[in-house]
């Protein structure tokens, strides 16, 4: 829309309409009275970090006349209130420059080569209110990743909370045992849960979901790691461990579960291993039962198997069920671990 200088109404004494004027003055852009290269953005206020702040009017004087085509510049003001040029590019057809991170919208202006002044004309009003009413450190969106990318923060987004879970192991997988004997395999564990609070450096990084282990082939085979889940080299979350091969052996046995996932790296606010992967038991050659995969932060891993496969980890991070036979039962796979998942909180 175009712009025109806002007046205050006259009449004081009306609070109602007093609060009206004092919402829509603020940060209002028009042009300078002379005319000049430059626009003047009003007096303002804003919340950041629970305070009030009152800024005074700005004369905002970072334009420059194009060269060879037209240009849209646009201003903004930051968190604290201070306007500034955002510079755009030259083109037959202009388009408005991005917004920065963390930076509110105020005005678009549209500048013709040879430009020696900024009119009214020239200025569209783009104030966000919705942004201005908005607290410091509120809640803008949230961001979940399931496969790789790369993670492009939300205009007005200051600080971000990242959490990441790597991918799960899978669980072993058990030979075909003879009539008098009986396999069993261990659960794959979880991958590693990291949470980071991170407010510079996160813009344009890099998402890596860890995979999860995939099954191991049917017989004593050991089940698959995992990878690892990364936030750019900000954050890192280890990937779970395969289960323990379920070999043929006369009763009793104990197959061991994958071991626990490394520590995650870059976590300031949580950091845990992920579960380890239960253990599968050979109790008679008529009685047994694959290692449950281990729990991830945000829940459970595969079954084991009871003279049956493993199951497949549902929950993102955690680790695969082991599988088991009875005497005289074919080979079976262990489950597959599941992927990891990496979620961004973004914070104005």
């Amino acid at each position: 829309m175009s712009v025109e200088k806002f007046m205050l109404p006259s009449n004081q004494t009306d609070n109602d309409l007093a609060v009206l004027a004092r919402i829509a003055a603020a940060f209002a852009p028009h042009a300078t009275d002379p005319l000049m290269l430059a626009l003047v953005v009003d007096r303002g206020h804003l919340m950041a970090a629970g305070s009030l702040i009152e800024t005074p009017s700005q004369l905002v004087d970072g334009f420059t006349a194009p060269v060879a085509q037209p240009r849209i510049d646009r201003v903004v003001i930051n968190a604290g209130g201070s306007a500034s040029v955002v510079t755009g590019a030259e083109a037959a057809n202009p388009v408005a420059p991005s917004l920065p991170v963390g930076a509110i919208p105020v005005a678009q202006v549209r500048l013709e080569p040879a430009a020696a002044v900024i009119t009214n004309a020239m200025i569209t009003d783009e104030r966000d209110f919705s942004g201005l009413a908005q607290a410091r450190g509120t809640v803008i969106t949230v961001q979940r990743f399931t496969s790789s990318g790369t993670y492009t923060p939300t205009p007005g987004t200051t600080g971000v909370i990242v959490e990441l879970v790597g991918g799960g192991g899978s669980g072993g997988s058990c030979a075909a045992p003879p009539a008098a004997q009986g396999a069993c395999a261990g659960g794959g564990s979880a991958g590693a849960f990291a949470r980071a609070r991170l407010t510079s450096g996160f813009a344009g990084v890099a998402v890596t979901v860890g995979a999860g282990g995939a099954a191991a082939a049917a017989g004593a085979n050991w089940g698959n790691a995992g990878s690892a889940s990364s936030f750019g080299t900000l954050l890192t979350a280890a990937a779970g461990n395969g289960g323990a091969a379920g070999g043929a052996y006369a009763a009793p046995v104990i197959a061991g579960g994958g071991s626990a996932s490394a520590a995650p790296t870059g976590a300031n606010l949580v950091t845990a291993a992920g579960g380890p992967g239960g253990h599968g038991y050979l109790l008679s050659q008529y009685t047994v039962v694959g290692g449950n995969g281990g729990d991830s932060f945000y829940g459970g891993g595969g079954n084991g198997g009871g003279n049956a496969a493993g199951f497949a980890a549902q929950t993102p991070g955690a680790g695969g069920g082991g599988a088991s036979s009875i005497g005289g039962a074919a080979a079976r796979q262990g489950g597959a671990g599941a992927a990891g998942m990496v979620t961004v909180y973004e914070f104005s």
